[in-house]
């Protein structure tokens, strides 16, 4: 895995870190386990949840607007025949065979 650049890494893989501290606290309720009714208003594991689910989304917004003002930068590609009406074509055929799986079944009953 090869970052473009590597403010997005950072902020990427920084924001799934915050992600399993939040869960690890949630899950393991460990500040009210360690010295139960000390933490009953300040500084339970929900809020410790919150806060790094915060951090997680924060880091989030970082990475899509640093992600979008790289993408604004570079030169767009030209649309081709393929990348436009041979997506379309292909999202035809799949909804056609769902339909065609659902007739068959609706025959069988």
């Amino acid at each position: 895995l090869r970052p473009r650049s590597p403010t997005l890494f950072v902020y990427f893989y920084r924001r799934y870190c915050w992600l399993l501290v939040a869960a690890f606290f949630n899950v393991s309720k460990i500040p009210e386990r360690i010295q139960p009714g000390l933490f009953d208003i300040v500084g339970h594991s929900h809020q410790l949840f919150h806060i790094f689910t915060f951090l997680s989304i924060y880091d989030q917004v970082h990475y899509v607007e640093d992600g979008l003002a790289e993408f604004l930068k570079a030169p767009l590609a030209a649309p081709t025949y393929l990348g436009t009406v041979g997506y379309m074509l292909l999202l035809m055929l799949c909804l056609a065979a769902v339909v065609r799986r659902f007739l068959n079944v609706a025959d069988l009953c």
